[in-house]
């Protein structure tokens, strides 16, 4: 999983150095410069191997977000989500832990790739069982308008929790710019 970190991190500082010595021919969209400030619901589902490795247990999962678009290529966004489910992981220990009601909270930091794909990557926390834990979330999170202030917005997010279990989240909401 380091791997996968260190490989997204170059990319992404790939991606802004290319951009600081090419024209960067992103059209600008007018309607982040209008309404900076993105508050977005969503529904999903959290994907969580079982224990034993047999298979993937999905857990529903609701989600609030909040963005900032600081310019037309970077936006920092507050991401909080709560798993719906309770369900069981193996410790590093080796010994199954039932986890009630898992929330996530990140602070993350966005790329547009596209007008309307961004690549995102940052801390977080996870409070599992009254406990906090911390955590990495890398992810692409899509931008659909409807209009001017509403869109659609898809989203595929990796939680690497510290403690090594790690859940792949899925989500569509629907997005209003304030």
């Amino acid at each position: 999983m380091k791997i996968f970190f260190s490989i997204l991190f170059a990319v992404v500082l790939g991606l802004n150095a290319q951009a600081q010595h090419h024209e960067h021919n992103v059209e600008p969209d007018p309607h982040h410069h209008r309404h900076p400030l993105r508050l977005a619901l969503l529904i999903g589902h959290g994907m969580v191997p079982e224990v034993g490795g047999e298979g993937v247990f999905f857990v529903p999962t609701w989600g609030m977000d909040v963005d900032y678009h600081i310019n037309d290529h970077w936006s920092l966004g507050w991401h909080s989500d709560v798993e719906l489910e309770n369900y069981l992981i193996e410790n590093a220990d080796g010994e199954t832990i039932e986890l009630i009601t898992p929330m996530v909270s990140t602070l993350d930091l966005f790329y547009r790739l596209s007008h309307n794909v961004l690549l995102g990557v940052g801390p977080g926390i996870t409070v599992e069982n009254g406990e906090m834990k911390t955590l990495m979330r890398v992810g692409v999170e899509g931008e659909v308008p409807m209009n001017d202030r509403w869109e659609w917005t898809p989203t595929l997010y990796l939680d690497q929790r510290i403690d090594g279990h790690q859940v792949w989240t899925f989500a569509v909401g629907v997005a209003h710019y304030l």
